[in-house]
């Protein structure tokens, strides 16, 4: 399997395929906005603000992908979990940007050249747009893990999708 077809296949299933490892996709099938906003305990995340932390890294680095430059971060990695105004609507809104931002990613994976993806991500990264792909995709696999336990934990989580015990 080549680096980039390897690469591909870690973007889609941490995303909507199915794989070892419940997908983002059927992290979120079924729940509703106020499930997802609600935190388990006091000062820990909902997972609405999971989802929401997820946007705000991934959205950055789809801008570094297509050669623009994000604008600096002004705030605390942990404000990145806030929740704004919690209705249905802006549930599935939120839901609907995350999964545009990830489709878009794959596209433009699959575009780009074996060169490209070998090359340094951006000037000072130090590592190859293959290498940060590789922590993008944990730290996608990461917090959807995170959705999952909180959805067995809040009773709200459908063992079809996977991860039955």
């Amino acid at each position: 399997m080549s680096q980039k077809k390897y690469l591909l296949d870690q973007l889609k299933t941490t995303f909507n395929e199915k794989g070892w490892l419940v997908s983002f996709t059927d992290s979120l099938t079924g729940l509703d906005a106020k499930d997802a906003a609600s935190p388990l305990s006091a000062g820990g995340h909902s997972i609405w603000g999971i989802v929401d932390h997820l946007i705000f890294w991934n959205s950055r680095w789809l801008l570094r992908f297509k050669g623009a430059e994000p604008d600096k971060i002004t705030i605390d990695n942990s404000r990145t979990f806030d929740v704004a105004s919690v209705t249905e609507e802006n549930w599935k809104s939120t839901v609907k940007k995350l999964s545009d931002i990830m489709e878009e990613v794959i596209k433009l994976v699959e575009a780009s050249s074996d060169e490209f993806l070998s090359k340094e991500a951006f000037k000072g990264y130090g590592a190859s747009w293959y290498e940060m792909f590789s922590q993008y995709t944990l730290h996608n696999a990461y917090h959807t893990g995170q959705i999952v336990q909180l959805r067995k934990i809040q009773g709200s989580w459908n063992a079809e999708y996977g991860i039955k015990a």
